[in-house]
């Protein structure tokens, strides 16, 4: 660990002076790449210590990158977390909803700054809720919405791919910014069966008494007359090793196409998926333990040395992180910081439906709600060692109540000063919905 710690002091040692040798505060114009996977767990991929070989090609670009071993989401839903992603804002300041929300035009996007500064931009997204209705293609020069270029979700992921190779084979003539959206790995799980292998069958859901259980995915057990947890995990793991078959041509690509030598690459997730821990099954929003909250992270800069980073960082860091790297001042103050200078004893304050967190150095701490509590049979807090204890399996709450009493009053102290949820109301204006996006919705369980 120690040579990773000195390998990221170089790099942020090498962005510095390259930042400051000039004294122009001319924009450095490196393409930009961000790829974000819907509903991405970070512990079943292999380079985040999944023992069974779901993400080859992502492990191999894992080792060329700035690897951040603890990422986390704001808030395991889509709309609210890609709004961060976009804007470097906590939700408790940008205000979009979980999801079915509007991104608010009063910030400034990641795409809009960029095109601002003379960059094509570009995006592809996968997820209805990520839609133009709900303002997401503010400053986008091209926005595809794919469930309306497709028939089903099945055709989702093979259109995607194709859309990105044909956009870096011939790339616009000026510097550009590619949001790649893919959601494979979102229910009802539905890979190609090539990509499903075994997993051990573990327990049979009719008989987990304090549970809760994703309708879309009973359904699907219901059909196929299996109802054993390991049937539906080795399903996500199949649209986990899909999306890392996918993604390894954009990769390929990336490095044929020589973009590597001027292009930062992103890859990371929205949020994770809770897939049965704690007896909540497939299904992600309420609850904020790392399972639905740790996301992958890996960010390649040319000519910069690989390096892994353990403190903890937010989604929300993307932003920042590229504004500097192309030195262009934020528009407005950030809550996300710098991913090359994470700040040591950092609050991470993390907002469920049904529980809430707060990530500091080392510590998780988790408040869950008395109705979930009594559903699932859990204890109200929870406190676990994350370097120590990745999984969360041995609570500490009871030996470290001061700490967690702390990290409570400052999340609540947080919450008071920005309400989330009760302070805006939303107009989309005079268009409803579309049959498609309606449909695109319904699929993945929204409607």
């Amino acid at each position: 660990m120690f040579k990773y710690f000195i390998s990221l002091v170089l790099l942020v040692s090498v962005l510095f002076l390259q930042s400051c040798g000039n004294s122009s505060p001319a924009v450095k114009k490196y393409n930009v790449i961000l790829i974000a996977v819907d509903t991405l767990r970070a512990d079943h991929l292999g380079c985040y210590g999944y023992p069974y070989p779901t993400s080859p090609r992502l492990d191999e670009f894992a080792k060329k990158t700035v690897f951040f071993e603890y990422a986390f989401c704001p808030i395991p839903k889509t709309s609210a977390s890609f709004a961060s992603m976009l804007t470097g804002l906590h939700p408790c300041i940008h205000q979009t909803k979980p999801n079915r929300s509007i991104l608010d035009e009063k910030y400034q996007t990641l795409a809009e700054i960029l095109k601002a500064n003379g960059y094509h931009t570009a995006a592809v997204v996968d997820n209805a809720n990520l839609s133009r209705f709900f303002h997401f293609d503010q400053g986008f020069d091209s926005y595809t919405e794919v469930w309306n270029e497709t028939e089903s979700k099945t055709q989702s992921t093979p259109f995607i791919t194709k859309k990105v190779l044909s956009f870096l084979n011939t790339p616009p003539s000026k510097p550009f910014f590619l949001w790649v959206n893919y959601i494979e790995p979102h229910g009802p799980y539905i890979p190609p069966q090539s990509f499903i292998q075994e997993r051990p069958q573990g327990r049979d859901l009719r008989t987990v008494k304090k549970r809760i259980l994703s309708v879309r995915i009973k359904r699907e057990m219901i059909k196929n007359n299996n109802f054993y947890e390991g049937y539906v995990i080795a399903r996500y793991d199949g649209a986990v090793s899909y999306i890392d078959s996918e993604v390894g041509k954009i990769i390929d690509t990336f490095f044929k196409k020589g973009l590597n030598k001027n292009t930062i690459f992103i890859f990371a997730a929205d949020h994770g998926e809770d897939l049965g821990e704690r007896n909540f099954f497939f299904e992600h929003g309420p609850l904020t333990f790392s399972h639905s909250v740790r996301v992958p992270l890996m960010m390649y800069i040319p000519g910069s040395s690989s390096a892994t980073v353990k403190t903890p960082v937010s989604v929300m860091d993307i932003y920042p992180t590229l504004l500097e790297q192309m030195r262009i001042r934020p528009p407005y103050p950030l809550q996300g910081v710098s991913l090359l200078t994470p700040q040591k004893d950092r609050l991470l304050y993390i907002f469920g439906i049904k529980s809430h967190a707060v990530v500091k150095n080392n510590i998780h701490y988790i408040n869950v709600s008395p109705r979930f509590q009594k559903r699932l049979g859990l204890p109200p807090n929870h406190l676990y060692d994350i370097f120590l204890d990745p999984q969360e399996k041995q609570n500490l709450y009871s030996g470290k109540i001061n700490l967690a009493l702390i990290l409570s009053a400052q999340y609540d102290d947080y919450l008071k000063k920005h309400p989330y949820l009760r302070s805006r109301r939303e107009n989309p204006g005079k268009r409803k919905l579309s049959e498609k996006e309606k449909k695109s919705l319904k699929t993945l369980g929204y409607l």
